[in-house]
């Protein structure tokens, strides 16, 4: 996974985009009661990540996200957030009907900002 500059806006933590990397993934769930869904990560930061989902969700909707590691089960990341915004990917750009969701990341521990750095350096800073 190639790094490119950080996305630049006025925003509090600089966004970093992001290819796939066969060496995590990234799923999310709207409810307890619900499987987790396979997203592909479009960009991140330590404030929020925005991904592609063929599975749409409705602004203020809480979402539980696990960034799995597959070498280190120990090690996956549980995070939260709120979807902030979904927007339809142009039919050009994809030819599956999915959307781009951006969630902010929300009461996140110590423990989890630290796993989240220790995942930014080695996975989407350092490439």
């Amino acid at each position: 996974m190639k790094q490119e500059h950080p996305i630049t806006e006025n925003r509090r933590y600089p966004r970093y985009k992001v290819t796939e990397n066969p060496n995590y993934a990234i799923h999310f769930r709207a409810s307890l009661d619900m499987d987790y869904s396979k997203a592909s990560t479009i960009n991140i930061s330590k404030g929020g990540i925005m991904l592609f989902s063929e599975v749409p969700q409705r602004p203020h909707t809480r979402i539980e996200i696990v960034i799995f590691l597959p070498n280190n089960n120990d090690q996956s990341i549980f995070l939260q957030g709120i979807v902030c915004w979904t927007n339809k990917v142009p039919a050009p750009y994809s030819e599956n009907k999915g959307c781009y969701v951006g969630i902010q990341f929300s009461g996140v521990s110590e423990l989890q900002e630290t796993a989240l750095d220790k995942f930014m350096r080695t996975y989407v800073l350092d490439q």
